[in-house]
């Protein structure tokens, strides 16, 4: 059986890097811990998987993630931040159903969490469900109110529908919040741009936040009181909780759009608002983790 305090040593050595946005690096030591613990410590083979999706998911090697976080599922299928991170990964790959899937699992898993209530709510609108998505996005910012990622989602949700005046109280707040941002600037522009242009010019680019941090802590949320937090399992009895505390992402209610009566209304080339005009699918730019 391989030692405690080498897995410890791994486990540091690989978040060192992934830290240090050295994900391939990271990605090799996670699947050290994978060969070393084999069947003598599942849950360090879990963490290590879970490592490996995240690792993946933000040096933008989709499959790869993917693969690893089903792993980690097959492990542990009760971890929200598993099936929220798989989620985000199905909608930046435009798998609407198996996001959705994977994101109304997180919600099930933990209905209060205002990531989740984020991520849920973004490919909900995205997706056609407006109605329910700008719900759950207002219910997200009711929960974290200075979230600028939160405020971002809502603002472009409020473009998408063409509601320009809403979309530039949101981004103009969360450009308040992050000064320094330069995808939300970007989206001010580009809000501003589309309300003063005649209705039928153009589409909403793919814009917007395009940066996965790793500071986003789902811990930190709700104060860490995560029934899924590995970190204090039986696997850290030993360990200085701050090593093993997971970061994800991510990118992520209460007025009701009026105006989308066919919300359910599915379209594979994009989707149109109420006066005609194609929008184009802007989820590649925006990060909603």
């Amino acid at each position: 059986m391989i030692e405690r305090r080498v897995l410890e040593r791994l486990f540091r050595e690989a978040n060192r890097k992934a830290e240090a946005r050295q994900y391939d690096g990271a990605i090799a030591v996670y699947r050290r811990v994978i060969t070393l613990a084999g069947d003598h410590d599942p849950q360090a083979v879990e963490c290590a998987h879970w490592g490996i999706g995240e690792a993946s998911f933000s040096s933008g090697n989709y499959p790869q993630a993917l693969q690893a976080l089903q792993s980690a599922l097959s492990l542990n299928p009760c971890e929200a931040a598993y099936h929220y991170l798989l989620g985000i990964v199905y909608t930046r790959l435009g798998a609407r159903e198996d996001a959705l899937a994977a994101l109304g699992r997180a919600f099930e898993l933990e209905p209060r969490k205002p990531k989740v209530l984020r991520g849920y709510g973004w490919a909900l609108h995205r997706f056609g469900f407006r109605r329910r998505g700008m719900t759950m996005l207002h219910e997200a910012l009711a929960r974290r109110p200075d979230d600028s990622l939160t405020l971002t989602n809502l603002g472009w949700a409020y473009a998408h529908e063409g509601r320009y005046g809403e979309s530039l109280v949101c981004l103009e707040r969360a450009r308040e919040i992050d000064p320094v941002n330069l995808g939300i600037a970007s989206a001010v522009a580009t809000v501003e741009r589309l309300a003063s242009a005649p209705l039928s010019s153009g589409y909403v680019p793919a814009t917007g936040p395009t940066l996965f941090s790793l500071d986003d802590d789902w811990d930190e949320e709700e104060g860490s009181d995560d029934d899924g937090d590995w970190a204090d399992d039986d696997l850290d009895d030993d360990l200085d909780e701050e090593e093993w505390e997971e970061d994800w992402e991510d990118d992520e209610l209460g007025d009701e759009d009026e105006d989308d009566e066919d919300e359910d209304e599915w379209d594979d080339d994009g989707w149109e608002d109420e006066e005609g005009k194609k929008w184009e699918d802007i989820d590649d730019g925006i990060d909603i983790s």
